[in-house]
């Protein structure tokens, strides 16, 4: 979709830095031919950007220097519609032609409309009509749009096919005004057109022009879209039979890759779809807020910490920025802030103008907890005191808390086994057996259940995360309580010195544990010696379990049914397992529970918070 100018002239509105349009001028290529390619930027940047575009994928800016010190840069953006028509144009071997003077270079373009992929959705006919109503060309504009009016009109002449023309919005209705058949503008051009009949000048300015490769790390800072996003479809731009990409499945393919990472380099069970999905509508709800259509770099971040936390949102920061094609030499690259540049020579930052950006964007604080660097990670190791450890109190009140929701579901199945059902007669007992009723349909009749008084209660908690690496798990201890409301616990985890997050915070994660309320003093469980061959670790931590209990039952939550080994092990102290499924609990409440920290001192406490992502 593009718009007649005049008979032979074309136009194609667009917004700097936005893939939707960039995709949409790749399909206006490919259903229209041109005998020519113009695009509004300074005409002494042509030759530099057609060089710098050859780099392509790698990211190139052209700089722009002028002796007073004023500086503007054009990045090589693959996802800008202009970029798009200068490839485009070079592929398909089409005169390329850049019409404006340096007055860009001095005035960068400010101006706001809706969410890029709004066009995408109702077309880019109804897009402009929409612009249309927002924007007012100013008088710097209508002058930009006579310049370039005439030599349209003049490059429309020496074609012998249809002229395109790539501008902006304001450029766009101010030439339509001026193409417009009766309009008073198109008559005043036309008749001052006699008088500048030769190719506009840069009105004696003179200015450095130079390219340079971008800094990889920097280059969300110059570009429109997220380099991740930029990456993925020069991807699919290198691959001829790939399916054109929807650019909203870049949203989602950001998620879902962070996922696929995080999970392989922390060794993660999972994370469920279904928590992906609340985090991609966390995000749209978050962009909607705004105003906008699709989630920028913060709505993405908060969306992840909110549901993920800090680890995760990290990693998504990181994948957002990442941007696959860049020049392994990293010489002579170009430093791109949010308002500045660094050129090779330069000692410090200089302010400069981005020729690709419509508007100035908002920069907002983010913070994550981020992972120290491997180095930090040594020097906490070497920090550590051995001779004093403590516990996280947040995670103090989880696991307790899951201890309580353990043993009150252990002696529901306890009256759930013991209940006895039988026909209604006269009095309804404990309640209505609904299970037994519909079993026994056929027959007719309600059927009631008698629980028995319990006896008894359950002091003794064991849980198993893994009962299969035993070799993961070095670090097998137990501490006691510090206070009457907290368990005695006893626990087989990974080593923490292998992840230290801050000074004095070790994480780790638990194999199995047992919690033994209310708190007292214990066997050492892994340091005692046994007459029995334990398979496991597992085995070993279930014997000290039914050791150290005063109850005869002992709920025990694990992935797998207690086997006949154990059950033998339970009746030789005279007690029962009750057994509880791992998948009866969400994959998520686990995570938190499995993964713990330990502190190098009461003291730690103080600062902890700012290292732990609760």
């Amino acid at each position: 979709m593009a718009f007649a100018l005049d008979t032979g002239i074309t136009a194609f509105p667009s917004l700097h830095g936005s893939a939707p349009f960039a995709m949409e001028l790749r399909k206006l290529f490919w259903d229209r031919k041109f005998a020519g390619v113009t695009v509004a930027l300074p005409a002494l940047l042509q030759e530099s950007c057609i060089e710098a575009m050859a780099h392509l994928p790698v990211i190139h800016a052209v700089t722009a220097r002028h002796p007073d010190g004023t500086r503007a840069y054009l990045p090589m953006d693959p996802c800008d519609a202009y970029v798009e028509a200068m490839r485009q144009a070079t592929q398909k071997r089409i005169p390329l032609r850049f019409l404006e003077d340096t007055y860009l270079l001095n005035n960068p373009l400010d101006y706001h409309l809706p969410d890029a992929y709004l066009m995408q959705a109702i077309g880019l006919e109804k897009y402009t009509d929409l612009a249309r109503s927002r924007i007012i060309p100013d008088a710097d504009t209508g002058l930009r749009a006579e310049k370039i009016y005439r030599q349209l009109r003049r490059l429309s002449l020496e074609s012998d096919g249809e002229l395109l023309l790539v501008c902006d919005f304001p450029l766009f209705f101010a030439l339509e005004k001026i193409f417009s058949k009766e309009s008073v503008e198109r008559i005043m051009t036309d008749a001052r057109q006699d008088t500048n009949t030769e190719e506009e000048e840069n009105d004696g300015e003179t200015f450095e022009v130079r390219s340079f490769p971008i800094a990889s790390g920097l280059l969300y800072f110059a570009l429109g879209e997220l380099p991740f996003y930029t990456g993925e479809l020069e991807k699919e731009r290198q691959n001829v039979l790939a399916t054109p990409r929807a650019y909203l499945d870049l949203v989602k393919k950001i998620f879902v890759d962070t996922r696929n990472q995080y999970l392989e380099a922390l060794q993660q069970r999972s994370i469920s779809l279904k928590k992906l999905q609340i985090a991609l509508t966390y995000a749209r709800n978050l962009a909607a807020l705004e105003g906008r259509l699709t989630p920028e770099l913060l709505d993405l971040i908060t969306a992840a910490k909110g549901v993920f936390g800090s680890g995760f949102a990290t990693r998504v920061f990181e994948a957002a920025r990442y941007y696959p094609f860049f020049d392994p030499a990293g010489v002579d690259e170009i430093r791109v802030g949010p308002d500045h540049i660094q050129e090779p020579d330069d000692e410090e930052p200089v302010a400069a103008v981005n020729l690709l950006q419509d508007h100035g964007k908002t920069w907002k604080t983010l913070h994550l907890k981020k992972e120290p660097s491997r180095k930090r990670q040594v020097d906490y190791r070497y920090a550590w005191d051995p001779r004093g450890m403590c516990s996280h109190l947040p995670e103090d009140i989880r696991i307790e808390a899951f201890n309580q929701t353990v043993r009150r579901r252990s002696r529901e199945t306890l009256l759930q086994a013991s209940s006895t059902p039988e026909k209604l007669t006269a009095s309804l007992k404990d309640g209505i057996d609904l299970r037994e009723t519909l079993r026994r349909v056929s027959t007719g009749g309600i059927y009631v259940k008698e629980e028995p008084p319990t006896r008894g209660r359950v002091d003794t908690v064991v849980i198993i995360f893994d009962e299969d690496r035993d070799e993961r798990y070095p670090n097998r201890a137990t501490w006691y309580a510090e206070h009457a409301e907290e368990s005695t616990l006893t626990f087989y985890a990974t080593d923490p010195m292998e992840k230290m997050l801050g000074p004095g915070i070790a994480e780790a994660e638990y194999g199995g544990l047992s919690l033994l309320f209310p708190p007292r003093p214990v066997t050492e469980v892994f340091s005692r010696r046994s007459k029995l061959d334990f398979h496991n670790l597992a085995e070993q931590l279930l014997y000290g379990a039914l050791q150290n209990s005063r109850e005869k039952v002992i709920a025990y939550v694990s992935a797998r049914k207690p086997d006949l080994r154990k059950k033998k092990l339970a009746s030789r102290w005279k007690k029962r397992l009750v057994w509880i499924p791992l998948s009866s609990f969400s994959q998520e409440t686990l995570q938190k529970l499995r993964k713990f920290h330990i502190l190098n001192g009461k003291q730690v406490r103080a600062w902890a918070n700012r290292f732990i992502d609760d």
